[in-house]
């Protein structure tokens, strides 16, 4: 078994009990996702791009309440599969600054390796499943789906966009609406475009079909 075959095992057993749309499911999806970006920019490093892409919600601190300590267990399991320090690093600093929150105040600055994971990431929240990972995540946390005066948050922070508890739809509004713009590469931009449209016309019926009642 190599490196990216034990980052995979490890990282399967940590959402393999996931029902908020952070199953492993999500994580197979990015690492395709990688993978389809990867063709497209070869100055890339796969093996790095890939491991970040395994980890990238290991110690999520919407996945865990001891973001410190599950940190610490994915760097001493990368000690053991004999990652060296500065590699292990760089896969730190990705999983660190690509998230939606990291980047509400300022956007961080990623070499191309940080880009991929970044839109792939992205791109599973965009689209169809990005609508049932939504859906789901809002069911987990006993959100209602809709609600005409439920207002989305404008100027959100980190902390506020963690501790929002508005109705699921207004999330669209909130982040995945704003995706699109926030894409890095040519490709995720392209296969971006039709997975933010599948979302607005998703909410539209959402919001017309909530007239009737």
């Amino acid at each position: 078994m190599n490196r990216l075959e034990k980052i995979a095992n490890f990282a399967k057993n940590i959402h393999a009990q996931n029902n908020d749309g952070h199953g492993f499911d999500h994580i197979t999806r990015v690492v395709a996702l990688a993978e389809k970006i990867l063709l497209t920019e070869p100055s890339a490093d796969r093996e790095l791009v890939l491991c970040a892409c395994y980890l990238h919600d290991t110690y999520d601190e919407k996945l865990t309440d001891n973001v410190a300590g599950q940190k610490a267990l994915v760097s001493n399991f990368l000690d053991e599969i004999f990652f060296d320090k500065t590699v292990k690093n760089k896969i730190f600093e990705i999983i660190d600054n690509i998230s939606f929150s990291a980047n509400l105040i300022e956007r961080k600055t990623l070499d191309i390796n940080g880009q991929i994971v970044q839109d792939a990431d992205r791109l599973d929240a965009m689209g169809a499943l990005g609508i049932i990972r939504t859906l789901e995540y809002g069911w987990a946390h006993g959100r209602e789906l809709y609600k005409s005066t439920d207002k989305a948050v404008k100027n959100l922070t980190k902390e506020t966009y963690h501790q929002n508890t508005g109705c699921t739809i207004n999330h669209f509004y909130e982040k995945l609406f704003l995706l699109q713009d926030l894409l890095n590469t040519a490709e995720a931009r392209k296969i971006g475009a039709k997975r933010d449209k599948i979302m607005h016309d998703f909410v539209k019926a959402i919001e017309n079909e909530s007239n009737y009642f």
